[in-house]
């Protein structure tokens, strides 16, 4: 799995440089821009910033919220968003974890899934790996327009059944609202806009599946801002 796009001396500036502006408060979007043009940073290098690096306070408090125990919990799964980071590591893209202790990856699918056969591969690794932990109940989400959801429903409840999992898959037209109304269970996502919603415990599920099936060691954005900026 390659991670030469975080690895390099360039990218390395550029995320301590733009660590060091949301520290002190300021705006992300204009700040992305400004480090981005700086650094002539590439369309993903500039996702692994949005996406990987928040301000120290703010990914001290998403990082105390984590629990890595499963076992007899109600699980809140934010479907294509634990599935596709699984499918972008298969496919190669980068994965990293964020400054606030989530993994989180570069891939850029926008809705469109052209290879179903490694989507439901995705979807065994996930169940093989919940089977042990025996959750209480899964509440799965889909985004109602990714091609094909309906499909990827028929998928995981055909999973869900043959491993005898309770649980219900719901296509719908905004996981993110669904998902805030949970005062109970863990929370299954590496969306920040949700988790910052939540107030229940978050699962990081995508880390802990790869973990399990191909002993990864993924890149932490921790080390290389936190080095410089101490």
């Amino acid at each position: 799995m390659s991670n030469d796009l975080l690895k390099n001396e360039n990218f390395r500036k550029a995320a301590t440089d733009y660590f060091y502006l949301l520290d002190r408060k300021y705006p992300q979007k204009g700040t992305l821009k400004l480090v981005g043009d700086r650094y002539k940073l590439s369309g993903d290098q500039r996702t692994i910033l949005y996406r990987g690096i928040s301000s120290k306070s703010r990914a001290d408090i998403r990082r105390k919220r984590l629990t890595r125990s499963s076992e007899n919990k109600t699980l809140i799964i934010d479907g294509y968003n634990v599935l596709f980071t699984i499918l972008n590591y298969r496919l190669g893209k980068p994965l990293f974890i964020s400054n606030d202790g989530i993994l989180r990856d570069a891939g850029s699918l926008h809705g469109k899934l052209r290879n179903e056969d490694i989507f439901c591969e995705c979807v065994s690794l996930l169940f093989e790996f919940l089977i042990p932990c025996k959750p209480e109940h899964l509440e799965i989400f889909l985004d109602s327009p990714v091609s094909h959801s309906a499909v990827h429903k028929f998928i995981i409840d055909k999973e869900m059944s043959a491993c005898s999992v309770s649980g219900n898959c719901n296509v719908v037209k905004s996981p993110d609202f669904e998902i805030k109304q949970y005062t109970e269970g863990l929370v299954c996502t590496s969306d920040t806009a949700i988790i910052n919603k939540t107030g229940n415990l978050i699962l990081d599920l995508p880390r802990l599946v790869l973990e399990k099936n191909f002993n990864c060691q993924f890149l932490k954005i921790e080390d290389i801002i936190y080095a410089v900026n101490s």
